[in-house]
């Protein structure tokens, strides 16, 4: 395929384009130039026709004619023939270097015409008579009752009628050629302007695809002039900079991984191995198998959660939605999370409209929502703090809310920690550990159920998650036990 650079393009088309318009504009005057040069020629002989006209209408003698007539043609340096209505020629000019020998009749259409009462002009020899092109003016002479007794001819010399066409095409050419070498100046500049800035974010982008996602594009104040070019770099300045803290945030959560992966899988291999060799004691073995199995779970969790995302990425995560009461879910995440409660002696309250609320949605996945939020909470309370958890019910929906008092959330992070491996500052979390995909995976199943979730926070006193689902079927237990 045969490319063109954006220049070339911009300067071929504004030289075609410029070099059409010269072309109509050209042709449009010289049509209007040659109608005007040709209708003064016809109001210049047309005067003089119209005054030897009336003198023949006036019964002029035929010696009192040819003296008219050569006098009117020296003047005008013309030639005049003056005709009857059987086209023989009555009087001519005389002693003119424009005819050969003197005509005795005259032949053509023209002829007829003016002969039939119409006034009308032509250009060329009048069949034969002149030996160059001549413009000829044909009047007719009309008696007393209006009937055509005759004519008279003017014709002049065409040089002059062309020396005025000629000029004009003259100034056309040299208008022309200012005109396009101006051009040409001015679409190298026009174009540079845009191709040039167009150029550098190219080159940018063909470093930035090498891995290079620190390069920016530079503007300089002519081209933040465009918006099209100044918006066009902003926008690769933007993703550039997205991209680049991406790239952080994916390099923090591999080095994050491979500790989260790295100390479960060192303490399962030690243990394991002293149970192997008979370092561990046969009566210790159990409480060792404990450890091994809980570190077990982590790493099921931890896979789990790279699956999730996987599926997530993909939208090939199948909801099982039924009607489910969120409030004993509510409960079951805190007493899984009692002992960690109790350890950092953190408080939790429980705002329940009433005993029972139903939602709709998969039970599994709000779990993980729950969970998630309820965990996160944890890791960023204070030692002694509060959570609050709030469940409210709406119109057609049901409010749940999750509240802890710590350290907040600043404005720069709420717009970062739903993103995907985004961790929040440590040195503000109690907790040192994670991998940065919990609010990521709490968006995305709200999100796959309809729903959206918000953060309120005060930096260094509290941080409220509020999220909404649907309301669900209050499902009424049998006798047995069974819904």
């Amino acid at each position: 395929m045969n490319r063109q650079s954006m220049f070339s393009r911009i300067f071929t088309i504004n030289i075609i384009s410029v070099l059409l318009c010269i072309l109509v504009l050209g042709s449009t005057e010289t049509v209007l130039m040659t109608n005007y040069i040709t209708r003064q020629s016809e109001d210049y002989l047309s005067k003089n026709a119209e005054t030897i006209r009336s003198m023949i209408q006036g019964n002029i003698s035929t010696e009192g004619l040819s003296n008219l007539i050569n006098g009117f043609a020296r003047a005008m340096g013309c030639y005049i023939i003056v005709f009857d209505a059987q086209s023989r020629v009555i009087a001519c000019s005389t002693q003119s270097h424009l005819v050969r020998k003197p005509p005795v009749f005259l032949n053509g259409d023209s002829t007829r015409a003016v002969l039939s009462g119409h006034q009308n002009s032509t250009i060329g020899t009048l069949g034969g008579i002149f030996d160059e092109t001549m413009f000829t003016l044909q009047m007719p002479i009309k008696d007393n009752a209006g009937a055509t007794v005759g004519a008279v001819s003017m014709s002049r010399p065409i040089p002059e009628h062309q020396k005025m066409k000629y000029d004009l095409i003259k100034m056309l050419l040299f208008s022309s050629v200012v005109i396009i070498i101006f051009l040409l100046i001015l679409t190298y500049f026009m174009a540079s302007k845009i191709s040039v800035p167009i150029r550098r974010i190219s080159e940018s982008t063909k470093e930035f695809a090498k891995g290079n996602f620190s390069v920016r594009v530079e503007e300089d104040a002519d081209e933040a002039t465009v918006y099209e070019i100044a918006e066009l770099a902003e926008a690769f300045n933007n993703m550039a900079a997205e991209l680049e803290k991406s790239e952080e945030i994916k390099n923090a959560f591999i080095s994050d991984v491979s500790h989260e992966l790295r100390t479960p899988m060192t303490t399962i291999g030690g243990f394991v191995s002293g149970m192997l060799d008979d370092t561990i004691p046969q009566e210790k073995q159990k409480e060792y198998l404990k450890i091994v199995y809980d570190e077990v779970n982590r790493l099921s969790r931890l896979v789990n959660s790279f699956l999730d995302i996987t599926r997530l990425r993909s939208d090939k995560m199948d909801l099982k939605m039924t009607s489910f009461d969120i409030n004993e879910l509510i409960r079951i995440v805190i007493i899984g999370l009692e002992s960690k409660l109790e350890e950092r002696k953190i408080e939790v309250e429980l705002n329940l409209d009433t005993e029972s609320c139903y939602v709709f949605g998969d039970r599994d996945c709000i779990m993980r929502v729950v969970t998630n939020l309820l965990d996160n909470a944890v890791k960023f309370t204070y030692d002694g703090g509060n959570i609050t958890v709030t469940v409210t019910q709406l119109q057609h929906e049901v409010k749940i809310s999750i509240r802890n008092t710590g350290c907040g959330i600043s404005e720069d992070q709420k717009q970062m920690i739903f993103q995907r491996f985004y961790k929040a500052d440590k040195s503000r979390s109690l907790n040192k550990g994670g991998t940065g995909i919990g609010l990521y995976l709490v968006k995305n199943i709200l999100s796959a159920h309809g729903k959206n979730i918000t953060v309120e926070s005060v930096e260094g006193q509290y941080a409220e998650f509020i999220f909404t689902l649907d309301k669900g079927k209050h499902r009424r237990r049998n006798g047995d036990g069974e819904e």
